[in-house]
């Protein structure tokens, strides 16, 4: 599902978004499909759905072979994820198991960190390129413009031609609803005469 992302002008002419993915989008169930290896928490699956969404619309189906070609003509492609309140779920079982006196369980140990399904959609996709996870600044407005800006760093050092940016909540900060997007940007093409 291509939507359009609200950018803006300042991120809107520097970069070119080439395809973008939700999770929930309209009609999908309460929760997206669980990941193997992944327990408990909706953050890493609707990450993945998201992602997958985002992905498809320029490399088609993961894994297969004019979907690998593309993704190596597309050179290094960064992960940026940003999230707020990052994977509450898994915090809150492994609370609730130390404060009862057990031990957690050991793949909420995994996937406590963000990288875990970072590194899962990497992998999936034969994604190459650097990787950075992050939590905006809480009175930040704009998390999609934090993770443009990193993006853009990463470009700009040539450390990436293109990026998958996540933004994943669990919980809004304004109580809205568990939501991710995903958004695969590019550096803009330079206007004609501009840099000469």
């Amino acid at each position: 599902m291509t939507l359009s992302p609200t950018l803006s002008p300042e991120y809107a002419a520097a970069v070119e978004v080439l395809a973008e993915g939700v999770w929930p989008a309209p009609g999908d169930p309460g929760l997206p499909a669980p990941l193997a290896g992944f327990a408990v928490s909706s953050f890493s699956p609707m990450a993945s759905a998201a992602a997958d969404r985002c992905l498809e619309q320029v490399y088609g189906t993961p894994g297969a072979a004019q979907s690998q070609e593309l993704v190596r003509r597309a050179g290094r492609t960064a992960i940026v994820l940003a999230s707020r309140g990052g994977d509450l779920e898994t915090h809150t079982a492994t609370a609730a198991a130390v404060d009862a006196g057990r031990p957690a369980a050991p793949l909420l140990f995994f996937q406590s960190v963000p990288n875990a399904v970072v590194g899962h959609i990497a992998r999936r996709w034969g994604l190459a390129g650097p990787v950075i996870c992050f939590s905006p600044d809480a009175a930040t407005a704009d998390p999609l413009g934090e993770a443009l800006d990193v993006s853009r760093f990463l470009a700009e050092g040539g450390d990436a031609g293109e990026a998958l940016l996540l933004l994943v909540e669990q919980v809004g900060p304004d109580g809205a609803p568990a939501n991710a997007r995903a958004l695969l940007v590019r550096p803009a093409a330079p206007a004609a005469g501009e840099g000469s």
